[in-house]
């Protein structure tokens, strides 16, 4: 028999019935994976967490640490303690009150670049103890010529597929690959969120981006727990330039409740103060993260909602962003340079519809304002373009330029050459390994299964 969802339910951004369904958190069972608070051998009540750690905005001396209150009201504290050191813990600043269903922040400080660091967070009802609800471990920004691994996913059109489906399982698969790794970080190049009217209408409230939000959290929770999240806007995000800016905004919110990404003040390279595109180096490499969507804006008459442009010259990173990342680049020295963005600042794609619609890949590396883009990082030595939006595996080179696709990690639908023009592509799901030294950096192209199906290397400039 089907039943309304509780109000605690709506409020988490649950359906009805959720709460039965294990798929959402592989890995992790029980009344920790769904926020329901659980009893001390003792009797006493022990708060849970509706949505476990989310690390974010890594730098050389600091870590975001996000977490999201279950039904209880609790007092809240992160400790914290170097991975090598002596098992000495230290409080990250004074207890915090946490209200049920609240967000709680800490921006960890004083900590020492290149660094693992383990954590905890301990939680405590009115009048009771506290004891430990979730751990992990990170390592802060390295700094100078040093080795590191990073994960690139893409494409998880989280929100979009129920709990138990065939996409969340490979969510889940591909999150088990990554965490498999130990990255330092992750990027996740677009459409990590989607729910049914976020590519196409304004949204009108946040109930569908809270949904799909909390969604992501807790299949991502077995790799964000130890591995900061870096985000970018993809076009199913709900945050398109073709929707008034109140209702982008809206979206925006809860992004950055959910999802916090850097800003404009995180690193020296600068960026958005709404964090949806901004740089950061990682030892010998720069990583600059583009935002093609809530910057450009169609013109003229749209056959249909999907319509993100109706004229190629009208995908734009916009005149800031785009002096923000001529800026950036020219001012970098690093060995090596990487380009994220959800799909080019263009398209030419198997048809006009697809061109239209950003699909191609570096077959739009001549076509609309790609084309400058194209010829920055010829310039300025960019020597690899990570994208999404396609759902396969590609690696293309242009100029010298790999123009590298990381499969999808969820979205089922695999883009064949009718549609996007591609002559070589493996049409599975998997993610991008990449590892940089201070004498190459290689991308493997890892499918669900954990096969290594494809890799190049970059030397450095």
């Amino acid at each position: 028999m089907n039943r309304k969802p509780t109000g605690w339910e709506r409020t988490m951004g649950w359906g009805a019935g959720d709460l039965s369904r294990k798929s959402f958190l592989t890995g992790l069972t029980g009344a920790a994976a769904l926020g329901i608070p659980r009893y001390a051998p003792g009797g006493q009540v022990v708060p849970t967490l509706s949505l476990l750690p989310f690390l974010a905005r890594p730098t050389t001396e600091s870590m975001l640490v996000n977490v999201r209150n279950g039904p209880v009201d609790a007092t809240a504290r992160l400790e914290i303690k170097a991975s090598l050191g002596p098992t000495v813990w230290g409080a990250a600043g004074a207890d915090r009150s946490a209200p049920a269903g609240e967000f709680v922040n800490w921006n960890v400080g004083d900590l020492a670049a290149g660094t693992a660091y383990d954590y905890r967070v301990l939680m405590a009802a009115s009048g009771e103890d506290l004891l430990s609800v979730a751990t992990g471990r990170f390592t802060t920004q390295r700094v100078g010529e040093v080795a590191f691994t990073a994960a690139l996913t893409a494409d998880p059109h989280t929100g979009s597929f129920p709990d138990g489906s065939g996409p969340i399982r490979v969510l889940d698969d591909v999150v088990r690959n990554v965490q498999r790794d130990r990255p330092d970080f992750v990027i996740a190049l677009g459409d990590n969120v989607a729910w049914a009217t976020s590519r196409d209408y304004p949204q009108v409230d946040d109930f569908g981006a809270r949904f799909a939000y909390t969604m992501y959290r807790r299949h991502l929770a077995p790799l964000s727990v130890s591995c900061p999240h870096f985000g970018l806007i993809g076009n199913w995000e709900g945050e398109s330039g073709k929707v008034p800016a109140e209702n982008a905004a809206l979206v925006a919110n809860v992004r950055r409740q959910f999802a916090p990404n850097p800003d404009h003040l995180t690193y020296p390279q600068g960026g958005s103060a709404n964090e949806d595109y901004y740089a950061f180096d990682w030892g010998p490499a720069l990583f600059v993260v583009l935002n093609v969507q809530s910057y450009s804006a169609p013109s003229g008459p749209r056959s249909s909602p999907m319509d993100d442009v109706a004229l190629m010259e009208d995908w734009t990173l916009g005149g800031a962003q785009f002096s923000w990342l001529e800026g950036v680049l020219a001012a970098s020295d690093h060995p090596f340079k990487f380009v994220c963005i959800h799909h080019p600042v263009g398209g030419n794609a198997g048809t006009q519809f697809e061109t239209l619609y950003g699909r191609g890949g570096p077959r739009a590396a001549t076509v609309g304002e790609q084309r400058l883009v194209h010829e920055m990082m010829r310039e300025f030595g960019v020597q690899i373009f990570f994208f999404g939006h396609d759902h396969v595996f590609l690696d293309e080179v242009v100029d010298g330029i790999h123009y590298a696709l990381p499969g999808s990690c969820g979205a089922p639908w695999k883009f064949g050459r009718e549609v996007t023009g591609y002559q070589r592509y493996w049409p599975e799901s998997g993610h991008g390994r990449l590892t940089v030294r201070p004498d190459l950096a290689t991308v493997e192209f890892v499918n669900q299964a954990g096969w290594v199906i494809h890799q190049f290397a970059v030397e450095p400039a």
